[in-house]
């Protein structure tokens, strides 16, 4: 049995999705236009050659309503791609074929023929793409060339062609190039955006947007949703005793043990300083509380080294659900706020519900192990 094909890097399909959809976009904007050039040439026809210019104006009107079949997507399963090459197809053999059916056409336009050539990069997505659009094209050229042309006119519009081909073929790669690297730069820029640059995970910014939609979708579907607000306890002293790099790595190593411990439909991030901002969509109470509590245990395992030691934290947690009396996330964050400070005012290292008395009891640990 054959191995099964390795799937693409996500930055390759990052890269084709993005340059589908600006083919979708530009298509039945710049379509209509290049197949209005392709009959407005009949007067450059009728210039070279009166006696044909019906056949050859003919023969554009139609290649051009050929290609307009392209520039919506009224055919079903069919790439912006496909439709692309499929009217670079058209346009091209329009122009090739009523040139023909002029005297000296394929010589004298020959210039006007290669020009398509140069759209090619923006619709190719790579070597073999390139070659299948170009070659129908490139086929008829010579053909129509071949019992119309001179063998020198012969050679000298194939050589032209050529040259053009090169061109472009040079020109898609430089245009890929410069498409990743503006994927790239936008792609981190995103990343600078939305992600805490310490921690890693998720921003405050970016979590103010997701508890907004969060909170939108649970009123929408009426489905239910949990916040909750966490806090290092005594974090200043682990700075004030093992530097702010130590305190650093505290930070890091809680940003990942908190999200080791959610589930995949849950959200986390750091909100600022030792806080940090979990949201928990189709959560029912229960299971609110009990991811809450495996966060804190998690945390309360969590040994950091240091160059003194060993550190360890614990962590308080505050946890409120949205309710119909909630008009915004923000009330719902602040009742998972008080909360917090309730869990603090009760020893810390344990988990509080907004206007539930009961939470999980907080675990001391030995004054020489741990900073509680």
């Amino acid at each position: 049995m054959n191995p099964a094909p390795a799937n693409p890097p996500s930055s390759v399909l990052t890269l084709h999705a993005r340059a589908e959809a600006d083919l979708r976009h530009l298509l039945p904007r710049v379509g209509p236009v290049l197949a209005a050039m392709l009959i407005v040439y009949t007067a450059w026809d009728f210039l070279l050659d009166p006696a044909h210019v019906l056949q050859s104006g003919m023969t554009r009107v139609a290649f051009a309503a050929l290609a307009a079949i392209a520039f919506w997507p009224a055919v079903p399963n069919c790439s912006a791609h496909q439709r692309a090459a499929w009217a670079h197809w058209m346009l091209s053999s329009g122009v090739i074929l009523a040139s023909a059916q002029l005297d000296g056409g394929l010589v004298q336009g020959v210039g006007g023929i290669v020009i398509g050539l140069f759209l090619v990069p923006f619709i190719a997505n790579g070597s073999a793409h390139f070659a299948k659009i170009v070659s129908p094209p490139a086929l008829l050229f010579v053909a129509c060339s071949a019992l119309a042309c001179t063998l020198p006119e012969l050679l000298r519009g194939i050589l032209l062609y050529a040259s053009a081909l090169a061109v472009a073929f040079v020109q898609m790669h430089i245009a890929a190039a410069l498409r990743r690297h503006a994927l790239a730069v936008e792609s981190r820029l995103v990343q600078e955006a939305s992600h805490d640059p310490l921690t890693g995970i998720h921003n405050r910014a970016w979590l103010s947007q997701a508890a907004a939609l969060a909170f939108s979708s649970s009123r929408r579907y009426r489905t239910e949703l949990a916040f909750a607000m966490l806090d290092i306890d005594h974090f200043k002293r682990v700075n004030d005793t093992y530097g702010h790099q130590t305190g650093d790595e505290v930070l890091k190593a809680v940003a990942r043990t908190i999200q080791g411990a959610l589930r995949e439909t849950d959200h986390a991030g750091r909100f600022g300083g030792e806080e940090f901002f979990c949201i928990f969509p189709q959560t029912s109470d229960a299971s609110a509380r009990l991811c809450a509590e495996r966060i804190r245990q998690a945390i309360a395992a969590l040994e950091v080294p240091a160059q003194d030691g060993t550190v360890r934290v614990t962590i308080s947690i505050g946890l409120a659900r949205m309710q119909d009396a909630h008009a915004t996330w923000e009330e719902v964050l602040k009742q998972a706020d008080e909360a917090l400070y309730a869990a603090k005012q009760s020893g810390r290292n344990c988990v509080r519900v907004a206007g539930d008395r009961d939470g999980t009891e907080p675990v001391a640990f030995r004054e020489d192990s741990a900073l509680v």
